[in-house]
């Protein structure tokens, strides 16, 4: 008998104590492999985007990225309620692609808005030597981050201390200079994410949210990105994004400065700090800029973005390619990979079509 009170008082004094702390603190938990005792390390900076997918498929990119920690404190951040599998895949080098030892890998699940400002959250992030935002829904990533605590020490991590910073699938849609919000379903069906024919048929649509300035990565100020690329059809999707930002009027935004970046899945973009980038992993990566104006973009109608068949750059590079094909984000231009002008065709209001044209080289302006 003593034993079943003993039990009930256990019981009670825990459910007192979780009152007492309170439901805020609660919201965030807080995974950790390895060592618990913070160190410091010489870092590197290095950005990688990630189309999403398996991240074993990029991890020659993700060993880079580790050898640019210093082997220090590895903060994965997640908004999708899960602990994920990352922290055991870096720290043991589950998946054999020769990653470095490191102090720790921790992972930090947000839960909602207010677990943004915490200050245990941002001494975290001000003490690691990596962050890397996990997959999930982007439109948590920007309405909860943005003017965030969390969000201004991920910066300052990145352009003061300058550790590398990446991010897969929507973590990578964060890391824009004009990120795609994803918080309205696709106007032909309630169930389903936005098209790439949604946004051709309308792209002036009010199911199209783009956001501004919640992290900029060094290079990335005028571009928006793209993941799950082929595998889910965005090419028209990221052009019509790109048209729409043009139509959104910013005063920093042109048809000749605006920029596209996508990924496919199992592949991403790392670059460092003088914009040399590298593909890794089993698809494409793909760098779109405007060339010449848009020809309509209304509300009702269809884009027509055509310029004679030469409206948008493209280079591809394969992940295939690596080591020997590169692209320059600060001049924006590619070797070693394929060079391309996209467009699309809108002459019929109402059934935009998209092209693609050889092209040895990009104009020069």
């Amino acid at each position: 008998m003593r034993m079943d009170t003993h039990k009930v008082v256990k019981k009670f004094l825990a459910l007192f104590a979780l009152l007492l702390i309170g439901p805020s603190a609660l919201a965030v938990r807080i995974h950790t492999t390895g060592s618990t005792t913070d160190i410091s390390t010489s870092t590197s900076p290095l950005i990688c985007l990630a189309g999403g997918g398996s991240d074993n498929r990029w991890g020659q990119g993700w060993r880079a990225m580790l050898e640019a920690s210093g082997g220090g404190d590895i903060v994965i951040i997640r908004s999708d309620g899960q602990r994920g599998g990352y922290e055991s895949w870096i720290y043991n080098d589950e998946g054999e692609n020769g990653f470095p030892r490191v102090n720790s890998v921790k992972t930090i699940t947000i839960s909602r808005a207010r677990d943004a400002n915490r200050a245990d959250v941002e001494r975290m992030i001000l003490n690691a030597e990596l962050i890397f935002f996990a997959g999930g829904d982007q439109s948590r990533y920007i309405n909860w981050f943005k003017n965030s605590r969390l969000i201004k020490a991920v910066n300052h991590v990145m352009l003061t201390k300058r550790v590398p910073v990446g991010g897969s699938s929507a973590g990578m849609a964060l890391m824009a200079g004009i990120d795609y919000r994803a918080d309205l379903p696709s106007p032909a069906d309630k169930k389903a994410f936005v098209t790439a024919e949604d946004v051709l048929k309308d792209p002036t649509g009010k199911f199209i949210v783009l956001d501004r300035d919640v992290l900029i990565p060094p290079f990335m100020k005028t571009v928006i990105t793209e993941t799950h690329f082929s595998q889910r059809n965005r090419k028209g999707r990221l052009m019509g994004f790109m048209a729409r930002a043009i139509y959104n009027n910013y005063d920093d935004i042109y048809y000749e400065n605006i920029r596209g970046i996508g990924a496919d899945e199992g592949t991403a973009i790392c670059y460092d700090e003088t914009g040399i980038a590298q593909v890794y992993g089993a698809g494409s990566a793909y760098f779109l800029q405007g060339v010449t104006p848009i020809e309509r973009i209304q509300p009702g109608s269809s884009l027509d973005w055509f310029g004679g068949r030469q409206a948008i750059s493209a280079y591809t590079i394969k992940g295939s390619d690596q080591p020997v094909a590169r692209f320059n984000m600060s001049l924006w231009r590619g070797f070693g990979g394929l060079s391309q002008y996209w467009w699309v065709d809108g002459s019929s209001p109402f059934q935009p079509t998209l092209g693609e044209s050889p092209a040895e080289e990009w104009p020069r302006r």
